[in-house]
């Protein structure tokens, strides 16, 4: 659980670089499919709005090339999107979809972060303090780079997890409470980069837009 607990602390600095270069370099075209293959049920009220379904960011080529090899990040990826999945009225899957190519085609790895118990505080203006629990992290390689990449992490942290190409593994999370802040509309979600100590002072440049 500690190591796990690491793990989570390593990642936090690289996800927050792919939050403040989003606004740098993005494709402008809406997402047409679904990108994940976590299924969407349920419903969460934030504010005045309702989240549900899926949610995707535009695909961005500067921060995810810039964090290859990196972190989780496997040397093979040139970009990324961001995704939320509204899982149940109290649950959602955080994810992290990267790519071989420039425009979010083939997948590298998907990393998705399963939370629990989604609870909501008090509102800011349009910005609402939320928490949650991190419950499981599911990683799934789909190139030989990406899975020797991880394999090499996991060993760095003393994780033991096994990882084959094109298989979803599954390990739990540290339970912990995470604190956020989310922004929510009829359309979009855009959140902080969640601290295990306080709620964020402000967003990040993360834009989710609903499939």
């Amino acid at each position: 659980m500690k190591k796990l607990l690491f793990w989570m602390v390593l990642i936090v600095g690289i996800v927050a670089l792919i939050g403040s270069c989003k606004k740098d370099e993005e494709s402008t075209a809406a997402a047409t499919t679904s990108v994940t293959t976590t299924t969407a049920s349920g419903s969460i009220t934030v504010g005045s709005e309702t989240l549900s379904g899926t949610y995707v960011s535009t695909c961005n080529t500067t921060a995810f090339a810039a964090a290859a090899g990196i972190s989780i990040f496997p040397a093979d990826i040139k970009s990324g999107k961001t995704v939320m999945v509204v899982t149940s009225d109290t649950t959602f899957s955080d994810e992290i979809l990267m790519y071989t190519d420039t425009s979010c085609s083939t997948p590298s790895l998907t990393w998705k972060q399963g939370r629990t118990d989604f609870t909501l505080g008090s509102a800011s203006g349009s910005n609402y303090a939320v928490t949650y629990k991190a419950s499981t992290v599911k990683i799934k390689p789909s190139t030989d780079a990406a899975k020797s990449h991880m394999d090499t992490f996991a060993a760095s942290v003393n994780l033991s997890a096994t990882f084959t190409v094109g298989s979803e593994t599954s390990i739990t999370d540290s339970g912990g409470t995470k604190y956020n802040l989310f922004s929510v509309t009829s359309t979009t979600v855009q959140t902080a980069d969640s601290s295990d100590n306080a709620t964020p002072t402000s967003l990040d440049s993360m834009v989710m837009t609903k499939e």
